[in-house]
């Protein structure tokens, strides 16, 4: 799920050997969210490292393992993308595995809501659905390209197996639009958000708010056009920090990290000064020394995030800059609309094309997952130049002109696979326990299960467990999930600051918005307001159709009074909400009635969530608990792995990052550097918070290349 959305609300939408060899240099090349992971853990993680090295020295001292081909190394607790990715992985370097996941579908936190009027050959009900978890995916972030990677490869195995039924293909999301309504504080009419720039938007003294006249009065001071002033806040708290992380990741970081003990609210409140505000401070707001005042805060909060969001780290906030400026196109500095995908027909389909190729005996191949980093541009292609032109992009989501297409190489062909069953739906973990004396000495993990056959035990060498840290309480009688588990393991599951969501998806008989907007097939973006629901996520898909469906989506302490209300009142309260924004309406008399899974659907966190939606870190837990996190349990026979334990919290990539890591961790146990090579190949390279592997690793890459 994707959070933070750093707007103002005026803002407008807007196979040869020479290419093996320019993949494996690009991929030593970092990114910001990678740089920022290496550098906690270099500067904060020095146990992390020390328990890394002494796991890796016993291992090496050891007992070998003695293991067929045929038998699992790994045992995968949870199949949300975490789980299927380490698993896609290890099928691709010809490691056995099984994954283990409790409810009936794939997908973890990826989670598309169909109707059950849904019908994707009916224009009118092919429209009838939502994304209850993760909904978007920005395009050119080089952070995110690993995400649009990995289906090119699934869909090359998919194609090469006559599955083409279940290819995924992204559509462009719409992000934003010039027409996207907004109203706040009983304003007297929404407004659209081309108008929104200069407008106080009620919060001011004047008009019933209780924010001084200086902050929400029109000037031109220290600017060519003019602003607001309180709109100018959020540039400036930024601006430091992106412009020494810019300048050197290092000093950046630094600089950064003697912040990581505030929250985002009292970094503005006691760090932050108006004097800050340079250009645009005027002697009326009060002394350069004084702080923000409490309702300038209140007002920031509240536009721009949600309700007691300013309570998590300001790290996390400034880092999370980063990945919606990736959003926008790296081939043309000047174009600054925003760029968003999604699957089309759900993001379920994603989810469940893993799936089917993790249940097949051949997966991804070395030269698929080259040219699938090649078309995204995570890496040059043949020509030696980065382009970007995906083979499974819906004409809406074609990239500007500006963009140049892609020169991968051709996957090698392959024959179609067998099936393989490797993923078990229905199938309940309730507790691993670490025995040392299990493969003859060298260790392994006992994994107790429950499925339709009763509760029974199952070995292996290794095991990678993905669920949200709140699933960790199970509610099984008789033990913990973890026997044995190290204080700081447990100390960092229990404390990591999980984030409430809430969504709602209501059906409508006519597109009422769409009509309004006069956006037909154009997008309309988000609809935002201080009621409950706080914002109205507009389709991306299906205005040809009569009816439609409008999805309400709020975080924090919003999302707790949402999802504190029984099912139908919440449904009211969205209701409500939509009236608010569309007062010319007659929103009750469009309302397709209520009618749990045809018409409406709410979601707040269930069982199989955990306790919260995403992970977004609280104060001083980058530096605490993230190396924690990433620590291998148990002389390195567990890995944790999830969005929780990667820098990307809340994106789907966070996920794979961390299956990544996993992988990379118990290949470097098992001292198979040939296989990390093969990895790096085929996936690229994303996180791996292990500095001095990663360095002897570089180093080992420079010489294999020169």
């Amino acid at each position: 799920m994707s959070y933070l959305e750093f707007r103002s609300p005026a803002q407008p939408d807007s196979t040869s050997s020479e290419a093996l060899k320019r993949s494996k240099q690009e991929t030593t090349k970092g990114s910001i969210k990678r740089a920022f992971s290496d550098y906690v853990v270099k500067n904060h993680g020095d146990r992390y490292l020390e328990q890394l090295k002494q796991q890796r020295q016993k291992a090496k001292e050891g007992p070998k393992l003695q293991l067929d081909d045929t038998t699992p190394l790994v045992g995968i607790v949870g199949g949300g993308f975490a789980g299927m990715y380490a698993g896609l992985i290890l099928q691709s370097l010809g490691l056995e595995f099984e994954i283990f996941e409790a409810s009936d579908r794939v997908g973890g936190r990826i989670d598309t809501w169909y109707s059950k009027n849904y019908d994707p050959n009916n224009p009118d009900q092919a429209c009838l659905y939502g994304e209850v978890g993760g909904m978007r995916v920005p395009q050119f972030s080089a952070d995110m390209l690993p995400v649009q990677q990995l289906t090119i490869a699934l869909n090359t195995v998919l194609t090469r197996n006559g599955l083409n039924d279940q290819l995924v293909n992204w559509r462009k999301f719409y992000y934003s639009s010039p027409v996207q309504r907004l109203r706040y504080n009983n304003m007297q009419a929404p407004i659209e958000a081309k108008d929104a720039g200069l407008n106080p938007l009620n919060f001011d003294a004047a008009n019933g708010g209780d924010i001084a006249e200086v902050w929400l009065t029109p000037t031109s001071q220290g600017s060519s056009a003019p602003y607001l002033p309180i709109n100018m806040i959020l540039d400036k708290v930024n601006q430091p920090f992106i412009e020494a992380i810019n300048e050197s990741f290092k000093k950046g970081f630094e600089m950064l990290m003697q912040h990581d003990d505030h929250s985002m609210w009292s970094y503005l409140s006691n760090v932050f000064t108006l004097g800050d505000l340079g250009e645009y401070y005027q002697p009326a707001m009060g002394d350069k020394t004084d702080h923000l005042p409490y309702n300038v805060i209140s007002y920031l909060e509240t536009l721009n995030v949600g309700t007691g969001m300013y309570s998590v780290s300001f790290v996390e906030m400034v880092i999370a800059v980063y990945d919606w400026g990736g959003s926008k196109n790296p081939y043309d500095k000047a174009d600054q609309n925003i760029y968003m995908v999604t699957v089309d027909k759900g993001m379920q389909h994603f989810p469940d094309a893993c799936k089917t190729v993790l249940n097949l005996q051949d997966g991804v191949q070395i030269t698929d997952g080259i040219a699938a980093q090649q078309l995204v541009g995570m890496i040059p292609g043949q020509n030696g130049q980065k382009g970007y032109s995906p083979s499974n992009l819906t004409a809406d989501a074609a990239p500007p002109s500006t963009v140049p297409k892609a020169d991968p190489i051709v996957p090698t062909p392959a024959p179609a696979s067998a099936a393989k069953q490797r993923v078990f739906n229905n199938t309940k973990v309730n507790a691993l326990r670490y025995d040392s004396n299990m493969y003859s000495g060298y260790g392994g993990m006992q994994v107790d299960l429950t499925d339709a056959q009763g509760t029974h035990t199952k070995n292996y060498p290794y095991v990678i467990s993905t669920l949200p840290n709140g699933n960790y309480i199970n509610g099984s009688l008789g033990g913990d999930f973890f026997q044995s588990l190290s204080f700081d393991k447990a100390r960092a599951l229990r404390e990591c600051n999980y984030m409430p969501s809430f969504k709602a998806f209501i059906t409508f008989h006519n597109q009422f918005w769409a009509k309004l907007g006069e956006r037909q097939d154009a997008g309309l973006g988000v609809g935002t307001s201080d009621r409950p629901n706080r914002q109205i996520v507009y389709p991306s898909y299906g205005y040809e159709a009569q009816g439609g469906v409008l999805q309400i989506y709020c975080w924090a302490q919003d999302a707790e009074r949402m999802g504190a209300l029984g099912d139908q009142e919440r449904v009211n309260e969205c209701l409500k909400g939509i009236q608010y924004l569309y007062p010319e309406v007659d929103v009750l008399a469009a309302f397709a009635g209520y009618d749990p899974e045809i018409t409406t659907k709410t979601w707040f966190w269930d069982n199989h969530a955990g306790g919260g939606a995403f992970a977004l870190y609280k104060p001083g837990q980058f530096k605490n608990l993230y190396p924690s996190l990433l620590s291998p349990e148990f002389d390195g026979h567990l890995n944790l792995a999830g969005e929780c334990c990667s820098v990307h919290h809340g994106w789907i990539v966070g996920a794979l990052d961390s299956g990544y890591n996993a992988v990379f961790n118990i290949l470097k146990q098992m001292n198979r550097e040939d296989l990390i090579s093969q990895m790096q190949e085929t996936w690229g390279v994303l996180s791996y918070p292990d500095i001095d592997s990663k360095e002897k690793q570089t180093q080992q890459l420079s010489a294999y290349l020169s």
